[in-house]
């Protein structure tokens, strides 16, 4: 494996001289979308142009003398990241990528060139951002759209909504945990946000987002052998010691500007595979937002984030000049978290304070109350079930749902064939193989044609349906069951779904919606949904429907359950998933179909078509029948473009 990984690096390593003569494009801190947002909107068009490569952190044609010669850290195409030397998956040569700054209900246009430098295709999907009217436009590979292939460009286009605190990041392969991710801010008026009263700036310089950056580039086959993550902020942070003489230094650390006696709005955005806990030294968190959704404020000591999630908090400068820690914690719930470093700092400083580093504090945190612990039976924890919405409620949630589904997230013993061999003989005392993620035991398969734009190309035989579980389970606990699982709702339905984790941590993360959290438990190690279903009917469940959380990410706990309700009235086809980067790889994902064909808005004209070079399956033809028209063409110019070549 080691070996395949350096040989991996010298490939990306050599692709970097080519990549270096691709046009990029940085984002300006005065672009004309960064302004002050008015009630009713004053909608402009925003335009970027991304430009996905890998490149190297720590490179030494790029960094000269860094990080002992600091000045060098900030020379143009260095990305020092935590001193480790590795290839990185970058969009503008940036890292974070650019970070974009709108008002809600501005049109968003970003075209993005894919310059990769090997054969990888690419996709960014826009995470929060609804899509209604734009589902093509939402990005995941092979779902929505084909991939951008090698050397060409994609645009997207679509309006910036709902408001809040959001980001982008790559939706193809592994590359977000690379590097390909980014803020996406869609501000509001201060009449549209209930809290604005509680801050007085907020500065895109306070976006933060986390992760567990790892020394290695992820592979398919889930975290390389010996790698390790380490916590960063903004992709900074001090893992790799730099020595030169008696000298030690390290790479530079974050540093947030405040002046005292003023309110910030700080916004956190978690990219990470782990739960991790944000806090700062000497000062309370008012917690203001989750998911770009206001609460009503909430005051702590921590917050946690999983992978997906954001929250907002106002932070009051009301201690002395000086520096003070914000720390970023790692909870070990999955191996995978336990395995590096469990703390990085960034350094909030005070206006007038000297350049240096704080203080250590003598406080261990034991008394800290936490707002989104990672277990549900945390001392002092405040879980998302407790938070009241500063939304107002949606009365067509109050009473029972038209549709209730349970979903058993885990992990199964039966593993593909690619993972579990009979050709490779193993000792009796070792397992073959590895565990693979599922939902209801099936995990996904990725199809061949973009099931939104393509559905008719696709065999009928790949799908099934979360309706047809209780037939297939007993099966699919002995096998390994895959395919292009469809959650299938019709237009208008108020939606539960009741979501158990029979095993480890999985935040999952909805498309194209939010949801209400209307309920949460925790059970003892390996919970099934069996259990979830009984203590419902026993009535030990209760349900919160006033006043619940709106979000569209939900930290799954071991042996947790949640529910959540939403209307599907956007028509579409929304992946939910696991967003821990390696359990929706392995399958932890399914497709929610809202509506029929006949619902959805037309293709964008010119949409890119992709699929196998086969004969074309006839086993949906019905449905293809209903297949939209590109916008500008009539039904016959369609149906002639749908037609895919025969290999010769």
């Amino acid at each position: 494996m080691a070996r395949l990984v350096y040989s991996a690096t010298l490939g990306i390593m050599m692709t970097l001289l080519l990549a270096s003569i691709c046009y990029t494009q940085t984002v300006p801190a005065d672009h004309e979308c960064v302004r002050e947002c008015k009630w009713p909107p004053e909608p402009k068009t925003c335009r970027y142009v991304f430009t996905m490569e890998w490149r190297l952190a720590m490179w030494p044609a790029a960094c000269f003398d860094c990080p002992f010669n600091k000045t060098d850290c900030d020379r143009p195409g260095c990305i020092p990241v935590n001193g480790v030397e590795r290839p990185i998956f970058v969009v503008n040569r940036q890292l974070p990528g650019p970070p974009i700054q709108v008002c809600e209900d501005d049109t968003v246009e970003v075209k993005v060139w894919n310059r990769l430098g090997n054969s990888d295709g690419t996709s960014v999907h826009w995470h929060a951002i609804h899509q209604r009217g734009t589902p093509y436009m939402d990005g995941p590979a092979m779902i929505t759209q084909c991939p951008i292939s090698p050397q060409s460009s994609f645009t997207y286009n679509f309006k910036a909504y709902p408001g809040g605190t959001h980001y982008w990041h790559s939706h193809s392969n592994l590359q977000r945990i690379d590097g390909g991710f980014g803020a996406f801010i869609v501000n509001q008026a201060p009449d549209r946000d209930p809290n604005s009263d509680l801050y007085d700036f907020d500065l895109p310089e306070h976006v933060v987002i986390v992760q567990a950056w790892p020394d290695l580039p992820a592979t398919p086959f889930g975290e390389t052998p010996g790698q390790i993550p380490a916590p960063t902020i903004n992709a900074k942070g001090q893992f790799k010691q730099f020595v030169k003489g008696n000298d030690t230094v390290y790479t530079p650390r974050e540093v947030f500007q405040v002046k005292q006696g003023q309110r910030y709005r700080f916004r956190v955005i978690g990219n990470n595979n782990c739960h991790m806990y944000v806090s700062v030294d000497g000062h309370n968190l008012t917690a203001i937002a989750t998911d770009g959704a206001p609460i009503k404020p909430v005051s702590v000591d921590r917050i946690g984030v999983a992978s997906g999630e954001r929250y907002d908090f106002v932070l009051t400068a009301d201690q002395d000049v000086g520096n003070y820690w914000f720390r970023v914690q790692v909870h070990e719930g999955i191996f995978y978290c336990r395995n590096g470093p469990q703390e990085e700092l960034a350094i909030l400083r005070y206006e007038g304070a000297p350049e240096e580093e704080p203080q250590e504090v003598s406080d261990d945190g034991a008394n800290d109350l936490i707002l989104n612990p990672a277990t549900l039976d945390t001392p002092n924890g405040i879980n998302l079930i407790d938070v009241e919405s500063a939304v107002p409620d949606d009365e067509r949630l109050l009473n029972e749902p038209d549709k209730r589904f349970y979903l058993e997230l885990g992990w199964t013993e039966a593993s593909p064939q690619h993972f579990n061999s009979q050709d490779y003989p193993h000792p009796p005392e070792t397992e073959p193989g590895q565990y693979t993620t599922h939902m209801n035991y099936v995990s996904f398969k990725i199809p061949p044609s973009p099931l939104l734009s393509q559905y008719g190309d696709i065999p009928k035989k790949d799908f099934c349906y979360i309706d047809e579980y209780p037939a297939g389970r007993e099966k699919c606990t002995r096998e390994y069951c895959s395919c292009t699982q469809i959650l299938k709702l019709e237009l208008g339905q108020v939606v539960e779904l009741v979501l158990v984790s029979e095993g480890s941590e999985h935040p999952m993360h909805i498309h194209g919606y939010s949801f209400r959290v209307v309920g949460s438990g925790g059970l003892p190690d390996r919970v099934t949904v069996e259990d979830v279903i009984e203590m419902d009917k026993q009535g030990d469940i209760t349900r919160k429907l006033e006043g619940a959380v709106l979000k569209d990410n939900v930290p799954m706990e071991n042996g947790g359950y949640y529910i959540v309700r939403f209307v599907a009235d956007n028509p579409g086809k929304w992946l939910f998933h696991c967003h821990d980067i390696f359990h929706h790889d392995y399958g932890m994902q399914i497709v929610i179909q809202v509506g029929e064909e006949s619902d959805l808005p037309p293709m964008p004209a010119d949409f890119p078509r992709c699929g196998s070079w086969s004969k074309p399956a006839d086993e949906n033809k019905e449905e293809s029948k209903k297949e939209r028209k590109p916008n500008g063409e009539d039904n016959e110019p369609a149906k002639k473009r749908r037609k895919q070549p025969s290999a010769k």
